[in-house]
C-alpha cells in the first residue's frame, strides 16, 4: 500500500524570546493540525534547524543576543533550500526591517498586530 505523503503534518518551529507567545503561538497551531516546536533564542532555533529542518519558522525580529534577521540568515546557510519558509513574525513593522528581512531570506514578513489566532490561516497557503 502506498502511503500518502499528504498526511504528514508540516512542521513548523516558533522562535520567540517571550515564552508566553511561543506557548500560545504552539498551542493554537497544533489545534490547527501542525507540528509545532518552539525556540526561545536564536542560538536555540539555529541548533533546532541543524538537528531537524522545519518546514515552516516563525521567527520574531527583536529578540536578546542574535535578532531574528541574523537567523535568518544563518539558517540560509545552513539550509541551502527554499524550504523552510521563514515567515518573519514582529512588532517592528519599519519598512527598512522588512528590507532587512526579505535580504536575510525572510519568505514573508507577518506584524505582531496580526491576530495570533489568523496564523493558522496565514500558515496554511505554504501547505496547499
Amino acid at each position: 500500500m502506498a502511503t500518502n505523503p499528504l498526511s504528514q503534518e508540516p512542521k513548523i518551529l516558533v522562535v520567540d524570546d517571550e515564552q508566553s507567545l511561543v506557548n500560545l503561538c504552539v498551542l493554537i497551531l497544533r489545534q490547527a493540525g501542525y507540528e509545532v516546536r518552539g525556540a526561545f533564542s536564536g542560538k536555540q532555533a539555529l541548533q533546532m534547524v541543524s538537528e531537524d529542518i522545519p518546514d515552516l519558522i516563525l521567527l520574531d525580529v527583536m529578540m536578546p543576543g542574535m535578532d531574528g534577521i541574523e537567523v535568518c540568515r544563518r539558517i540560509r546557510e545552513l539550509v541551502q533550500a527554499q524550504r523552510p519558509y521563514i515567515l518573519m513574525y514582529t512588532a517592528d513593522d519599519r519598512s527598512q526591517t522588512k528590507t532587512e528581512s526579505i535580504n536575510a531570506g525572510a519568505t514573508e514578513f507577518i506584524s505582531k498586530q496580526t491576530p495570533i489566532y489568523d496564523l493558522p490561516h496565514k500558515i496554511k497557503n505554504y501547505f496547499n
